[in-house]
């Protein structure tokens, strides 16, 4: 399938989605939401993949709304743009059972910082900048970011990142956790690769389920979270992946789960 304003590319397991609309440093518009939307579900449904990379074009990941949408939308009084397509893509995007890496190429700010924060993976170039600055065009975080941001990172730093609209560098989203890695920018698609290969190439129904586990235990308390583990647990020793790790291991060889 051809898209307008992404890129889609299959490489063995793995699928890269690319923002690209690179003239406008990846603006996010209702096109590119609706687009993602189908993307996501094509890799969710496609039994051959394993993993996605979402990345931008050029020398951006992406710029937040297409600002050039915002006084339009003021007159007619219809929602900001992407907002309508986002909420659904945030949770698809979140509940994904195949693991999704962001490799975040430069500017990520407004809606293509808070875009990161549902992928399981952020790695990040030494040239990136992010920034949730919503405050500063009158608007509050969206994309399910009030509830992720602070998981991530903590409630005293969300909010110092949302309250100052503060664009930080690679190196501090590193150190508060926002990003697990910074590499070089020319290693940044090699190490993604690198990573998403390596995902892909495990056990995909079994890494479904460890994204599940973990998101239920974020919703519940301890006991909860135990309950959940068992039913999830329960569901993976009666998998194909289990019994080929077991068997493996056993043989004193590589599992080979595709």
């Amino acid at each position: 399938m051809s898209f307008e304003t992404i890129l889609c590319e299959k490489k063995g397991r793995v699928v890269t989605i690319t923002l690209n609309r690179p003239e406008v440093l990846n603006a996010f518009t209702s096109t590119m939401g609706n687009e993602l939307l189908q993307a996501f579900h094509q890799a969710e449904d496609d039994e051959g993949v394993g993993c996605v990379v979402l990345t931008g074009a050029g020398r951006g990941f992406c710029s937040g709304a297409d600002v050039r949408g915002f006084q339009a939308d003021i007159e007619s009084g219809k929602p900001s743009v992407g907002v309508s397509a986002s909420e659904s893509l945030c949770q698809l995007m979140f509940n994904l059972k195949k693991p999704i890496i962001a490799a975040i190429n430069g500017p990520a700010v407004g809606l293509g910082f808070t875009v990161t924060l549902p992928c399981d993976i952020r790695i990040a170039s030494d040239k990136a900048r992010l920034g949730a600055i919503f405050a500063r065009v009158g608007l509050v975080p969206e994309f399910g970011s009030t509830f992720l941001l602070p998981h991530i990172v903590g409630l005293a730093k969300a909010k110092e990142l949302t309250l100052l609209a503060k664009i930080i560098d690679a190196q501090e989203a590193l150190d508060i956790g926002l990003v697990s890695r910074v590499v070089p920018h020319e290693e940044l698609m090699p190490e993604a690769m690198s990573l998403a290969t390596s995902l892909a190439d495990g056990p995909t129904f079994t890494l479904g389920l460890v994204k599940e586990s973990l998101h239920q235990g974020l919703l519940s308390d301890l006991a909860g979270a135990e309950a959940s583990e068992a039913q999830i647990l329960d569901v993976c020793r009666r998998s194909p992946e289990h019994a080929e790790g077991v068997r493996s291991f056993l043989e004193k060889r590589q599992p080979r789960f595709h």
